[in-house]
């Protein structure tokens, strides 16, 4: 983590069954934006998901 972060806020939030704790900190020197770190966690966990089910994605229940 760079020591230079002027930013540092916790926040909870709860989605359906799930709380999910999230630690905002920014890096000015930061080459990747917002949007691009929650789509790629939002990706990785959802495949997780799908693995870990057993069930083929189109029978995947939302």
């Amino acid at each position: 983590m760079n020591t230079n972060t002027t930013f540092n806020a916790t926040s909870e939030y709860k989605i359906g069954h799930t709380l999910y704790t999230v630690t905002t900190v920014f890096n000015p020197a930061s080459k990747e934006s917002l949007s691009d770190i929650l789509n790629r966690l939002i990706i990785r966990e959802s495949e997780k998901l799908l693995g870990e089910s057993g069930q083929e994605p189109e029978k995947q229940a939302v």
